[in-house]
């Protein structure tokens, strides 16, 4: 993808998110439940992360760029500059949600009042990328007109607060006591800044405070040099927030060894290790092993063994089609033991219909061309997809697998790791495997191959040979098993991925096909009805063709 293009997209996606961030601020007010809390706070990570993409992707752009390029290289800085502004508005937001944890009643207090203000925020953020993109200086006047608003909005309510507080003589000292305190209190969180830059710097990549010390405290358990003087590099981040790191562990007087860091959410770490342990419990060989864990208040860090091969996904993408074939033959074999040692006499509907409706708003927010309302073109009636997936819900609550096996639950394609050396195959990221229908893996591994954002023909040719080969895997499996709503179902599944997936795609064309084969599939479910689901067949190759 284009350098420029990936920056525009991470900041529409900051963007999103952050405005989504400041409507779960607004809501929470309403509900002032832990769960609401924990909305806001458990994703902070991932703003943070894509601020980090941003500056990175624009550090390179302005090295290799040409300078005479004068207009692009103002944009791309002014980009950068924006990204660390809209991380800052996010972390205000938190700290406005959690001042009302010191109120009885933030409901009947003054923070209701405060909502408009919000409000002006978030009309404010909607027009950044207008502004930037189209060159429209009209719209940038409008959003530093807002601060002005905001600013005004702002003394005002100080100085009402100082007149109430007029019956103790020593009010106004003590709000400008609170308020340099305040200062003083903000002073140290520069500080944590200047420290996090400092051992950056001195490790060479990105580190914060939390996760400097989550790796100090494994160097002492795994007998490792300090993190100054380990071999680590960045390899990924997570939606949920999630830094994952390689790292190179002493061994004593043999060597090192690699292994993966992790450092997020402690929950979703939580529910990792948890994952981790059941497959060694369930089925022993397939996953990592947890070299160590560690867990402080809402932070914890997970150290993993690394594993050797690649991911599913390059050997696609890269390899020879003799390695390839040799991957989807060790899959099969893997899948087949995996599913017949854990198959449970135990009927399990996967809900793929109410999985759709929790992410359906996060697809909107990034698309909201594809929410519309029931139409007709020359008088033929086009329902809208919400009318669609209501009735498809009635039609799933009636559809159940015959039996459940334990599944990965996350079975994407870079999720999978095959080492040609020793013909083995492993799993990764494994926080939500359980006892499910076989056809959540089915579906999710079919989608990941299709939404690759590759355009070469030839590749994409061999990304539908791959869709069509694992196809044929899980029907047989279901055949031997009679597993008869098995199409079915496999149709509600992809047509749940192909939906929801949407969500992190910005390319307009893949993201608006992929859509409307979601809505293809999910036409034919409801225009059969139940009591076609033994005689249906899924229609792979016209789903995934081109």
């Amino acid at each position: 993808m284009d350098p420029q293009q990936t920056i525009r997209h991470n900041l529409e996606f900051l963007q999103t998110e952050l405005v989504s961030r400041l409507e779960s601020i607004k809501l929470y007010l309403d509900d002032t439940s832990p769960e609401a809390a924990e909305n806001i706070f458990k994703r902070s990570g991932y703003i943070s992360n894509l601020k980090q993409r941003i500056h990175e992707a624009c550090y390179r752009y302005l090295v290799e760029a040409d300078n005479s390029d004068v207009p692009e290289v103002l944009r791309v800085r002014a980009i950068d500059i924006i990204a660390t502004e809209l991380e800052r508005i996010a972390e205000l937001g938190e700290e406005f949600a959690q001042q009302s944890i010191y109120l009885e009643d933030p409901g009947k207090k003054n923070f209701p009042r405060l909502l408009s203000q919000i409000d002006l925020v978030i009309e404010a953020v909607a027009m950044v990328h207008t502004a930037l993109f189209e060159n429209d200086t009209q719209i940038a006047i409008k959003i530093g007109r807002i601060q002005r608003r905001l600013e005004r909005k702002f003394r005002k309510f100080l100085k009402k607060n100082a007149a109430s507080l007029r019956d103790t003589s020593d009010a106004e000292n003590l709000l400008s006591l609170s308020f340099s305190a305040y200062a003083i209190e903000r002073m140290g969180d520069s500080l944590l800044t200047i420290s996090e830059s400092i051992i950056s710097s001195n490790l060479g990549m990105v580190m914060d405070s939390t996760r400097f010390q989550a790796m100090q405290d494994f160097s002492k358990i795994t007998d490792s040099a300090n993190p100054e003087e380990m071999q680590i590099r960045n390899v990924a981040e997570t939606r949920s927030g999630a830094a994952i790191s390689s790292v190179q562990l002493s061994d004593g007087e043999s060597g090192s060894y690699p292994a993966i860091f992790k450092q997020g959410y402690t929950k979703k770490l939580k529910r990792e290790r948890k994952g981790v342990e059941n497959w060694h419990d369930v089925f022993p060989g397939l996953a990592p092993q947890i070299l160590s864990w560690k867990k402080k208040g809402k932070s914890a860090s997970l150290l993993i063994e690394h594993l050797s091969g690649q991911t599913f996904e390059q050997i696609v993408l890269n390899e020879s089609t003799e390695m390839l074939q040799a991957a989807l033959q060790e899959l099969k074999k893997t899948l087949y033991s995996v599913w017949t040692e854990t198959l449970a006499d135990k009927p399990v509907c996967a809900g793929f219909m109410r999985q759709l409706e929790k992410r359906l708003n996060d697809v909107y927010a990034v698309h909201p061309e594809f929410q519309h309302h029931n139409k007709s073109i020359c008088g033929y009636p086009i329902e809208s997809f919400a009318s669609l997936t209501a009735q498809a819900a009635v039609i799933e609550s009636g559809l159940e697998a015959p039996f459940s096996v334990y599944i990965h639950g996350d079975f994407n394609i870079d999720n999978i790791i095959y080492d040609a050396d020793n013909g083995q195959l492993r799993y990764v990221d494994l926080h939500r495997s359980r006892y499910m229908d076989y056809v959540q893996d089915v579906s999710v591994f079919m989608v990941s191959n299709y939404r690759l954002q590759v355009l070469d023909p030839e590749i994409r040719k061999r990304i539908t040979a791959v869709i069509y080969q694992f196809y044929c895997i899980a029907a047989e499996f279901a055949a031997k098993n009679k597993d008869t709503t098995f199409e079915m179902r496999l149709a509600f599944g992809l047509m749940r991925s192909l939906a929801t997936s949407t969500r992190f795609i910005l390319d307009r064309n893949l993201a608006r096909g992929m859509f409307l084969r979601a809505r293809y599939l999910l036409e034919q479910i409801v225009k059969l009805g139940p009591d076609s689901s033994a005689e249906y067949r899924v229609p792979v190759m016209e789903v995934f063709s081109g």
